[in-house]
């Protein structure tokens, strides 16, 4: 089966432009509806075994990720104010962010097969510090969504 990996970018937010690019992807035996019903659940994250401090939903039914959903993130280092800009149930979720004059996209993607689902996940980052730190957090980004997509699928399991 052949599996379509490729994340629709705005053009601002395209890799072409970003000075940080990351892709990860993993297969996971487990149907989309059950990765989307995790992912799409974003104030339990921080329950997670993963690196994110805090998520609190600002508008929206307060519960789940939809479009135009307005939320802010912090991680470890950062803040970003995000908005979901691309939402198909059980296929793709992508959000726009700002920290400052940092500006990222984050995009998520799940392909059905038949044995599950591939899950693909691409983030870029341009502007403010983005140019100077893409030398250093592109590792570190790649093994923080890495992780994430292993909790996701111990959390879909």
């Amino acid at each position: 089966m052949q599996v379509n990996t490729q994340i629709d970018w705005p053009e601002y937010y395209h890799p072409k432009h970003a000075q940080i690019h990351v892709k990860n992807a993993v297969p996971i035996r487990v149907p989309a509806e059950q990765v989307w019903a995790c992912l799409v659940r974003a104030p339990c994250w921080p329950s997670w075994e993963n690196k994110a401090t805090s998520v609190q939903l600002l508008n929206g039914n307060g519960l789940e990720l939809e479009k135009g959903t307005v939320f802010l993130w912090k991680t470890k280092k950062l803040q970003f104010e995000c908005t979901v800009v691309e939402f198909v149930p059980n296929k793709k979720i992508a959000w726009k962010g700002k920290s400052g004059s940092i500006d990222m996209y984050h995009a998520w993607k799940l392909d059905c097969q038949d044995s599950g689902c591939s899950i693909i996940t691409e983030t870029t980052q341009r502007n403010g510090i983005s140019w100077f730190t893409k030398f250093f957090l592109p590792k570190h980004i790649n093994n923080y969504h890495q992780h994430w997509l292993e909790e996701l699928q111990r959390q879909a399991r």
